[in-house]
């Protein structure tokens, strides 16, 4: 774990200072409740390193970190069924991807 890389918690941070209180992304939340009900949902193990480090207010979708090096976006269902997820492998890919999916949601004008 390097300290020098790239902060994405930092950087989620910083979109919510840039956007304010229309940002749907924070990291200010309970991360046990979310790890729990993802492990739940996928059956893991519970020696499986997987944290929960940032969610959309306005859906379901939740940043998980893998083993300190994989990202995914996972839309949890709260119903047993199988979640769907969007992976990364590089942390500027998944904050570039979280702005970029509030600007075309939420900051479309007309």
């Amino acid at each position: 774990m390097n300290k020098s890389m790239y902060d994405v918690i930092d950087e989620i941070r910083k979109l919510e200072e840039k956007y304010g209180e229309d940002f749907n992304w924070g990291t200010d939340f309970k991360n046990e409740f979310f790890e729990s009900e993802l492990r739940k949902e996928l059956a893991l193990e519970p020696s499986f390193n997987v944290k929960a480090i940032a969610r959309s207010y306005s859906n379901d979708d939740v940043l998980f970190e893998y083993d300190d090096k994989v990202f995914r976006i996972y839309h949890l269902t709260y119903s047993g069924g199988e979640p769907r997820y969007q992976e990364f492998t590089d942390g500027r890919a998944v904050v570039d991807y979280i702005e970029r999916q509030f600007v075309e949601e939420y900051c479309e004008e007309g």
